[in-house]
């Protein structure tokens, strides 16, 4: 007898090529979220990585902002110089940097000693700076003029309306007298009365930087009226300076360039009262003119396609950097 073929069903499943699809198609799911895993630990790695050399290159595009406004200074030693008024126009400067991302820079420049110096200015000035600025009146600005003179000076007395370590000591928080040359610019905000809008308003005539003498020939009119001087013979002086167009920075500009020779040098182009004489030859003798500047305040603005900074800046003549902050 002879026995029937059998044929395997089209419906029957090979169990075992099966269990090797599941195992793949599984395998594969995992090699996915494996390679999702990894992808979103490396991409904030990649992209911090962009960010740090972004940011490496806007911060020596902006050394290279500083540097040429150093290079303008140092190679520019002629009367011009001395007749910086406000900070110069920004001026862009391409730049290619060495392996980093191509940026640009450009920065302003003025000149630190057309201010009045906090470590070095008396009472007086001080308190006229303070009410023709923040608009104070004769009080108030004299106890903040009293407070700067105590905060930088040794002892334990206050002058009157003063403070020294006892009236610090009291606040809270706490904080010493500090009997020493005020370091920045902005420790003046510790001092007894002075404020956040005081400051403000007088933040861009005041310096620490330079022997004390103001440079006549960029001193605003707010800083010579605070030495003394009338609001007429202020106007005189600028006047002078500006030239016969009345236009600053140009060509026809005058220049003061003898602190001695100052009363004979306007009194030859303007007309000069006895009091207008007695006022800057008092200032001469005491010592507050100069008419050359060592002292010089700039900020440097750097940019690329994905990142930005600024460095605000003082240097000397001597190419020393005395300050540097960089955001």
């Amino acid at each position: 007898m002879s026995r029937k073929k059998q044929y395997p069903s089209p419906f029957q499943v090979d169990h075992s090529q099966g269990m090797v699809l599941i195992i793949a198609l599984w395998a594969l799911f995992f090699l996915g979220a494996l390679a999702l895993a990894i992808a979103a630990y490396v991409r904030p790695q990649l992209e911090l990585a962009g960010r740090v050399k972004d940011s490496t290159s806007v911060h020596y595009l902006a050394e290279a902002g500083v540097k040429r406004a150093m290079a303008q200074i140092n190679n520019s030693r002629g009367p011009h110089v001395d007749t910086l008024k406000e900070f110069l126009p920004r001026t862009p400067f391409d730049f290619k940097s060495q392996g980093l991302a191509d940026g640009e820079f450009d920065y302003e420049l003025g000149d630190e000693e057309r201010k009045i110096n906090i470590n070095t200015a008396p009472y007086k000035v001080l308190e006229r700076l303070l009410e023709i600025t923040a608009r104070l009146d004769p009080q108030q600005a004299g106890d903040i003029a009293a407070a700067i003179l105590d905060w930088r000076s040794s002892g334990e007395n206050p002058r009157k309306n003063g403070a020294k370590s006892d009236y610090y000591r009291a606040l809270s928080p706490s904080y010493p007298c500090k009997d020493g040359p005020f370091e920045v610019l902005e420790e003046v905000l510790l001092v007894k009365g002075m404020t956040l809008d005081i400051f403000k308003s007088i933040k861009d005539e005041i310096t620490i930087y330079g022997a004390g003498s103001v440079n006549i020939n960029t001193a605003d009119k707010f800083v010579l009226e605070a030495l003394g001087l009338s609001d007429t013979l202020a106007d005189e002086i600028i006047n002078f300076r500006n030239g016969n167009d009345g236009i600053p920075a140009t060509a026809d500009d005058n220049i003061f360039t003898d602190e001695g020779d100052i009363v004979h040098t306007l009194k030859s182009a303007r007309k000069l009262t006895r009091e207008d004489i007695i006022q800057l030859t008092d200032l001469a003798g005491e010592g507050f003119w100069c008419v050359h500047s060592d002292n010089f305040r700039g900020r440097s603005y750097a940019r690329n396609n994905h990142a930005s900074a600024v460095v605000d800046f003082v240097f000397n003549r001597d190419g020393n950097v005395r300050f540097w902050r960089e955001e």
